[in-house]
């Protein structure tokens, strides 16, 4: 398995006026959709939440590298970095994107420091649809 974020920051680290502050976040925010090409299945995971200031970058990390107990179940680590300095309190959608390679996952599971992780059900995107239309079942 291997992982392509959008965005490389890991860092969970929250300090200063925003010790204790976090993201909003709903299963309702987040997508993840598999398509293969050239014999490979990549699953697409996107998503965003509702954070309190804007300059804050979030990351998806793999949760549980190397032996999978659940290989029907990807695991994924939301890591969120507030900015350097968020005087303005303005509630800002921040959005997080990340490509993983997976051949089995049916669900991705995403887990948060601070709270129960969001199960995401993995869509099967049709292949021969350009548009990347869902496959029919």
């Amino acid at each position: 398995m291997s992982i392509e974020s959008t965005d490389l920051q890991t860092e969970t680290t929250v300090a200063g006026d925003d010790a204790g502050l976090h993201c909003e976040f709903s299963a309702d925010d987040f997508r993840a959709s598999a398509s293969i090409e050239d014999g490979v299945r990549t699953i697409r995971v996107t998503g965003g939440g509702l954070c309190p200031s804007a300059g804050w970058s979030l990351a998806l990390t793999a949760a549980n590298p190397g032996v999978v107990p659940h290989p029907e179940s990807l695991w994924l680590q939301l890591a969120e970095t507030p900015p350097e300095d968020a005087s303005a309190r303005v509630l800002t959608d921040t959005d997080v994107e990340t490509v993983v390679e997976d051949d089995a996952a049916l669900e991705v599971v995403i887990r948060f420091g601070w709270r129960e992780p969001i199960t995401v059900p993995v869509i099967e995107l049709d292949a021969d649809d350009p548009a990347g239309e869902v496959a029919a079942y």
